[in-house]
């Protein structure tokens, strides 16, 4: 999965930030790419803990990871596992996570 974890954006970003905040020195997209992600981690991680963002259309073998994970079931390849309704089980667990939208991507997370 194309999971993207805001500690790694907010390093990113400490490289841009090198060359100042007018960004002289910079290209246009990457000035553009800056904003982008401070703008994003005001929003999602303002205190800089950490959240992973999982992009939308993975989010339903996320839901099978967690449950995994969490001791919910054992082996997928096996009754129930075969029978659960993942589609169903990740539209549940979504309320639990907030949306943004990041480089064309929209993508949950847990915070918020």
């Amino acid at each position: 999965m194309a999971y993207l974890d805001t500690r790694d954006l907010a390093s990113e970003l400490e490289d841009f930030d090198h060359f100042g905040e007018d960004g002289e020195g910079l290209e246009p997209e990457d000035i553009e790419r800056r904003d982008e992600i401070r703008e994003l981690l005001e929003e999602v991680d303002p205190d800089g803990y950490g959240e992973t963002l999982i992009p939308e259309e993975d989010f339903e073998e996320h839901a099978r990871e967690l449950a995994e994970e969490i001791g919910a079931v054992a082996d997928f390849s096996a009754w129930p596992c075969t029978a659960i309704d993942w589609k169903q089980a990740a539209s549940d667990l979504q309320t639990d996570y907030s949306t943004v939208t990041f480089d064309g991507t929209d993508y949950y997370y847990r915070g918020g």
